[in-house]
């Protein structure tokens, strides 16, 4: 009797303690904060990509009640998730299942992230399996993983019941496709031979004819060093560069430009391709030298700092570029002006794509400093400015310098002097003509507007939407009903 009594005993304890092991919700979350916690060090920015479950409403509450675990806790910074959406439809990526590791980096550098948050639910009968997995966005190395059980409750079961969908397994891209950008047309050219970029390069400098187009297929990743696309005796030539079998980064080994493009030389990037600069470079990324540029859905333009002058990313002394899809992000002009793209005598025209996460001393998305930025499309959003525009600066030089905003968001972006998403510097050469599109201001959208904080964190009334003087500034969101010009007194509000 005694023995039976002393099974009855280790039984009810072994059953105890698994049914203590298989945590509510709240606990489970609050268990993940802790530990995501004290893995990372202090200040480390984290993006929160997804949690894939079988229901919309269940994720989103994970998300939601994590996030606020984590704002709390104060160790480190979460990333705004508001461009996470227009990023993962540029890249064609689904958040409501696993994302591969390689579609997560990328979407991690693009927000700006160190790290990136990702789990999944899995049912295990009577109980599920609740998972946190932190991921180095540099390096792809697990940082921590959490596995939780998770107590099939009355809680669980009304979330899972909301909004309920289909959970695939593997999520990938799809070449030429984007809801935020728009794919390059069919384009039919030389494929040019050559065992890898470098090779084909050199082909190409001995072998460009006039009228012609060549396409470089890239079918790997790349390291290269500056090149300028420049034909002695030739006219109108077009270069495409094509990804084959999947995204491909061509990196940046050295200092200097990747890419100068002269006059009679188009380049374009079709597909599949990534644009790596590094952190301590001299020069953009991409200079436009009197050539045309054109960028489409499925490229990125990434990852450069200059170290002194504008145009961390593009540059645009003269010459065209042409932005129908893509992402312009994380590039710097340390010391200077336009830390995403810096028109400087050419023209811009942005159709489509997305700049976002780029700084400088002004205008952290673009400047305009002679001739003309034209805005019908896209997304200017997460750039950040040390002084004025945090999306767009105006500044006045030798001939007029033109922005024209027909259609397109400008939000989210940040400025320590004046205008959070535009700067207009007032005088006659400046022009700023607002038609059509949305500029979000923070007195209207205190989550996702446009912003101008002093050093200390002080939100300052200095043109959260516009900036112009102070007579003449836009604090709230101008929707695309609301006309904004430079020189009008309708449409402002301070």
């Amino acid at each position: 009797m005694k023995k039976l009594f002393l099974l009855f005993t280790v039984f009810v304890l072994i059953v105890g303690t698994v049914y203590s092991q298989q945590l509510n919700l709240d606990t489970a979350i609050e268990r993940s904060a802790r530990a995501v916690e004290e893995v990372l060090p202090q200040g480390t920015k984290v993006a929160i990509l997804n949690f894939a479950s079988t229901s919309e409403t269940f994720s989103d509450h994970v998300i939601d009640e994590l996030t606020g675990k984590l704002v709390n806790g104060r160790k480190i910074t979460i990333v705004d998730r508001r461009n996470l959406a227009l990023i993962t439809q540029e890249m064609n990526l689904q958040l409501s299942g696993d994302v591969s590791d390689e579609s997560a980096q990328a979407i991690g550098r693009m927000l700006g992230a160190q790290s990136i948050i990702s789990g999944n639910l899995t049912n295990m009968g009577n109980f599920y399996r609740f998972r946190i997995r932190v991921i180095n966005v540099e390096t792809a190395a697990i940082q921590t993983q959490i596995s939780l059980d998770l107590q099939n409750d009355e809680q669980v079961a009304f979330l899972l019941r909301g909004s309920q969908h289909n959970v695939p397994s593997v999520i990938t891209t799809s070449p030429n496709t984007s809801t935020t950008g728009v794919a390059a047309p069919s384009i039919e050219g030389t494929v040019v031979p050559g065992a890898n970029l470098p090779a084909k390069l050199t082909w190409l400098q001995r072998n460009a004819d006039s009228h012609n187009t060549y396409i470089l297929e890239i079918n790997a990743n790349e390291n290269i060093t500056p090149q300028t696309f420049e034909y002695s005796g030739t006219i109108n030539i077009t270069i495409v560069l094509r990804g084959i079998g999947g995204n491909h980064v061509i990196r940046l080994s050295s200092h200097g430009t990747m890419f100068t493009i002269r006059p009679n030389v188009t380049m374009i990037l079709e597909n599949n391709i990534t644009l790596q600069g590094h952190s301590g470079n001299n020069a953009s990324l991409v200079i436009v030298d009197g050539g045309n540029l054109r960028m489409y859905a499925g490229t990125a333009i990434t990852g450069n700092t200059k170290s002194s002058g504008g145009g961390g990313g593009i540059d645009i002394p003269r010459g065209t570029f042409t932005m129908n899809g893509g992402t312009i992000s994380n590039n710097i002009a340390s010391s200077g002006n336009g830390g995403g793209v810096c028109v400087c005598g050419g023209t811009f025209t942005m159709n489509n794509g997305i700049i976002s996460g780029n700084s400088a001393v002004s205008g952290g998305g673009v400047q305009v400093h002679d001739q003309t930025f034209t805005m019908s499309g896209g997304v200017i959003s997460g750039n950040s400015a040390s002084s004025r525009g945090g999306g767009v600066f105006i500044v006045d030089g030798r001939m007029s310098s033109v922005f024209i905003m027909r259609n397109g968001t400008i939000t989210g972006n940040t400025a320590r002097s004046e205008g959070g998403g535009v700067f207009v510097t007032n005088n006659r050469y400046c022009t700023f003509t607002k038609t059509g599109g949305t500029i979000t201001g923070f007195n209207s959208d205190q989550n996702n507007g446009n912003v101008v904080r002093d050093d200390d964190g002080t939100i300052a009334r200095r043109g959260h939407a516009a900036f112009v003087s102070t007579d003449r500034r836009k604090e709230t969101t101008a929707g695309t009903g609301v006309n904004l010009s430079r020189d009008s007194n309708v449409g402002w509000d301070n």
